[in-house]
């Protein structure tokens, strides 16, 4: 319990406001989409998020319901999201868009920071199959970046369909086939060379799949490597609709950012098709993350296509931090009173220079402040001010303030 309390840290005021710098930024490019800004519930099924994320169920925050019933804190946004929008929007042709800053209670991973629970920020486009709506998640997720000041970030474009439409023509057993993919996650070739030789599937169909975790790299190259190793319909399917991703993001201005990568996977078990990761420059981890899932909105009796993404705005702090891109601390108040007794007519003052719009602490000398906390310090003694060492009046130390 020690060692669990310690890691809960209290979030200081000069946090809170760029980190409220950096929400109103990316609520912008949510409004300029034309997304509408909801929250979803804190609290969800146990049962419902353990049948998707399996891999998550150590990690997740459990409670128990008055009823009896196992709740967990969400570890995320877009199954509770899905959910709801099933049962209050009935109609799946309607194109709906939706935003949201969310705290997700999941671990976190930076590089000098990890946590229980993060903010995140991300929008969910549901309603379009096409191409193009994939692209313009992509491209919504990148002017989060540029909105902060990122511009320079790589775009890691994949497609999970390239992978399940290999795995479907191999067949395998349940226990290999997730054997495969947490391999093909970790990216462990070796262990997965030696699974893949296990396997009873052809020898092309091996070397197809132990190829996979290297189709990454520049989109030109990587694509015709991909090509050359299709061996079904599916996977050239998987392709087409990957080439036209691509000309989108070209022609919105992110074709030279874009790099290929159809090795990826993701513990997140609904994702369908395209799948993305965004890494501003120097970073070793992806802060945005996303992809389609058209079969998730089915397990709430409303089929409907979607694409959508999520922003670890925890993990983007402390790389804007190490970058020195976050405003810096301000003090809190405009003017600290120093007082030995206090007075009828100081504290007409305090409170009328507050009431006027300006912070102002009064604190007695028997306590302690740091000087970094408020602009002008005055003092009050024997019935009246001074400050910078002279005797001052109060409509001296508010002119003071004006000027600030």
């Amino acid at each position: 319990m020690h060692q669990t309390l310690e890691e809960l840290q209290m979030v200081h005021e000069e946090e809170m406001v760029n980190y409220d710098r950096i929400q109103t930024a990316v609520l912008q490019v949510m409004h300029r989409h034309g997304c509408r800004i909801i929250q979803t519930p804190t609290f969800e099924d146990y049962d419902t998020y353990g049948r998707y994320f399996p891999g998550l169920q150590k990690e997740m925050v459990k409670t128990i319901d008055a009823d009896g019933s196992v709740l967990v804190l969400r570890p995320d946004v877009t199954l509770p999201l899905v959910k709801m929008v099933a049962r209050e929007y009935p109609d799946t042709r309607q194109l709906l868009k939706f935003g949201y800053v969310s705290t997700v209670f999941r671990e976190y991973y930076g590089r000098s920071t990890h946590g229980k629970y993060f903010l995140q920020s991300g929008v969910e486009i549901l309603g379009d199959d096409s191409p193009e709506c994939d692209g313009e998640v992509i491209v919504t997720a990148a002017e989060f970046l540029e909105a902060l000041g990122i511009s320079k970030m790589r775009i890691d474009l994949g497609t999970v369909a390239y992978m399940d439409a290999l795995f479907a023509d191999l067949n395998l057993p349940a226990e290999s086939l997730a054997r495969v993919r947490q391999e093909l996650e970790e990216r462990n070739l070796v262990a997965l060379r030696e699974t893949a030789d296990q396997l009873a599937v052809t020898r092309l169909q091996r070397d197809v799949l132990v190829e996979l975790p290297r189709l990454f790299g520049d989109y030109g190259p990587t694509m015709g490597r991909a090509e050359a190793l299709s061996l079904n319909t599916g996977m050239a399917k998987a392709l087409e609709r990957t080439k036209a991703v691509y000309e989108y993001l070209k022609n919105a201005g992110y074709g030279d950012r874009v790099q290929l990568d159809l090795g990826f996977t993701s513990h997140m078990g609904y994702y369908t098709d395209s799948v993305f990761k965004i890494y501003a420059d120097g970073a070793l981890y992806s802060m945005i993350s996303g992809g389609r899932y058209d079969r998730l909105s089915a397990q709430f009796h409303a089929e409907r296509p979607a694409c959508g993404f999520g922003m670890n705005m925890n993990l983007l702090y402390e790389y804007m931090a190490d970058e020195e891109m976050l405003e810096a601390a301000q003090p809190s108040a405009d003017l600290a009173v120093l007082y030995d007794q206090a007075s009828p007519e100081l504290i007409r003052d305090i409170n009328g220079w507050r009431k006027k719009g300006f912070a102002v602490i009064g604190v007695n000398t028997a306590n302690t402040v740091s000087s970094d906390d408020f602009r002008i310090t005055v003092r009050w003694k024997n019935g009246s001010y001074e400050m910078d060492g002279q005797p001052a009046s109060a409509d001296a130390v508010e002119a003071r303030l004006r000027r600030l």
